[in-house]
């Protein structure tokens, strides 16, 4: 399987996320869900991170070799039959990804490419920072190797945001602003 350049994963990074301004920036300014409630103005993050997997979707797997079916997934929180299991800060937690670009097989025949963790703009730093410990947890880990990371930050009119790699054992990060 052929991995893609830091230089291709975030120029496709970029445009899916000019897409998504583009075409459904409006959603960004909506109050998010942050419990079950029944009021129908609230916009849970989960609508917009779809949209966002869609475009990533069009721009991504059309690069990757197509030797294995890939797949974008969103809220995926499986390896293979078992639960996706981190250890963070000294203790084991049971993750869900918002976005996942992967094969969805496990151990040798896995191929994971690129983890994402969305935010609206207004979330808390420590929500920001956990969300960062999960994507390089993710990247690190013999379990899972995803090869990129990102991170969102759902804003209006900016989209902030990092990517995160490997080079030379370290894991780097890049922010992005669109």
């Amino acid at each position: 399987m052929n991995i893609l350049s830091i230089d291709l994963i975030r120029e496709t990074i970029l445009h899916s996320i000019k897409k998504l301004k583009q075409n459904d920036g409006d959603l960004f300014g909506m109050p998010i869900e942050e419990a079950p409630t029944t009021d129908p103005r609230k916009l849970h993050e989960v609508c917009i991170n779809h949209k966002l997997a869609e475009y990533l979707a069009a721009e991504i797997l059309p690069l990757i070799d197509n030797s294995q079916k890939m797949f974008v997934d969103i809220e995926f929180n499986r390896e293979g039959g078992n639960f996706k299991q981190l250890e963070i800060d000294g203790k084991i937690d049971t993750v869900r990804p918002d976005i996942v670009i992967h094969n969805r097989k496990s151990n040798g025949d896995k191929f994971n490419l690129l983890v994402v963790e969305c935010k609206k703009s207004g979330a808390s730093n420590d929500e920001l920072q956990k969300d960062v410990k999960k994507i390089k947890a993710l990247i690190g880990d013999s379990r899972y190797e995803y090869h990129f990371g990102l991170q969102v930050i759902y804003g209006s009119p900016t989209v902030n945001g990092k990517i995160f790699y490997q080079e030379n054992g370290f894991i780097k990060e890049e922010s992005i602003v669109v």
